[in-house]
């Protein structure tokens, strides 16, 4: 089975062995010889769910990978946003990762066994990536296997660049790329994502999903800046076992948008949009409403003269910030079809890069009637 690519630029899907062929979505700066490793943040070359024929290429130009949970004994579905009791089992997934380059593998998703989802990349494949670890520290060890998947508003190759001390942000170095107008959103984001808030509660008044954000944390920011430039997603698209009524993932966010623009309208944003008869909206932010950015409280990492964050040296996040692995999770209804898209984006500019690591996605039983972002441990 062939990884596909959706370049947004041209409004359709790529094989991988096109992209290569054809400069990377059309983008004529990437070469086949920028495309790294699962050490230096390369790109997926090949991707399935149990080994599949390379040759055996979807219709709709997206990879069908397997993921999900086991099934009940008993049968039974468990309620949506309630105890599953007996009737809710367990998340099994054995990881498949070791030594891949795989993107979505590295996420923890397709391996043997698993169930059926599709899933899809919108974005340069330079600003995609697989890696095993990040900094001079275990703080950012894989979650799930041993490895995890990246994706930013810049070159993921960029990553181990440390930033020098007299770097003053103005040239293309250093976590500091325009990917190029195709990849620039401008005021509207991509369906399902809906940048305005809903008039109402998701959890208590069914009406009002699908209506706008659910979590009411994407509008302020978003109008502040107005334009999404450099962007790029993965979307997963999957039928939620119908034994688990939870969904969970694992990510960590940096950027070097910190601290000149720390509270400006530079405001780079990290959003995962779920799509569910559950909930249709953000499901990563703080306590305090807040989206994942620079204004987040879990910026844990803050770095503004080089030595107060000793675990960014040797990155490019070096006089720069970051956070801690952090968990969402998020209410699904049992046997549904979800969607959900992880996407990040320069806000205002196209400069001054952004990621997002990506890894452990799951199946549960939470029983939450609405989404939760916590640091892991």
């Amino acid at each position: 089975m062939g990884t596909w690519v959706n370049c947004g630029g041209l409004g359709r899907a790529l094989p991988i062995a096109s992209l290569l062929l054809l400069g990377a979505c059309g983008d004529e700066r990437e070469d086949p010889a920028k495309m790294g490793t699962a050490q230096d943040g390369g790109i997926p070359m090949n991707s399935g769910g149990s080994g599949s024929d390379d040759n055996d290429v979807p219709s709709d130009g997206a990879d069908k990978l397997d993921v999900g949970g086991g099934s009940n004994s008993d049968g039974l579905p468990c309620a949506e946003g309630g105890d599953c009791d007996e009737a809710c089992d367990a998340y099994e997934h054995t990881p498949c990762d070791d030594g891949t380059t795989d993107l979505f593998r590295a996420m923890g998703l397709g391996c043997p066994g698993d169930a059926e989802v599709t899933v899809s990349v919108d974005g340069t494949p330079a600003a995609m990536g697989v890696r095993t670890g990040f900094g001079n520290t275990d703080g950012w060890a894989p979650r799930e296997g041993s490895a995890f998947a990246v994706i930013g508003s810049g070159f993921v190759t960029d990553l181990d660049s440390e930033t020098p001390a007299n770097d003053i942000d103005l040239g293309p170095t250093h976590c500091n790329d325009d990917l190029g107008d195709e990849y620039d959103k401008g005021l509207m984001l991509p369906a399902p994502i809906r940048t305005s808030d809903v008039l109402g509660d998701c959890a208590t008044d069914p009406t009002v999903l699908g209506t706008g954000d659910c979590s009411s944390t994407i509008q302020d920011q978003f109008n502040q800046g107005g334009s999404a430039n450099d962007y790029t997603e993965i979307r997963v698209v999957a039928t939620v076992p119908p034994t688990n009524n939870s969904l969970s993932y694992d990510f960590a966010f940096f950027s070097t948008e910190y601290p000149a623009y720390y509270g400006s309208t530079y405001n780079d944003m990290y959003i995962g949009w779920l799509e569910s008869e559950s909930w249709t909206g953000n499901i990563s932010f703080d306590d305090q409403g807040n989206p994942i950015s620079l204004n987040a409280g879990f910026l844990d990492f803050r770095d503004d003269n080089g030595t107060g964050a000793p675990e960014l040296a040797g990155t490019c996040m070096k006089r720069h910030a970051g956070t801690k692995w952090l968990s969402s999770t998020a209410p699904v209804t049992p046997g549904e079809q979800i969607t959900l898209v992880l996407a990040i984006f320069d806000l205002s500019d196209s400069i001054l890069d952004s990621y997002v690591f990506l890894d452990n996605f799951g199946w549960g039983c939470e029983g939450t009637s609405t989404p939760e972002t916590k640091p892991v441990g």
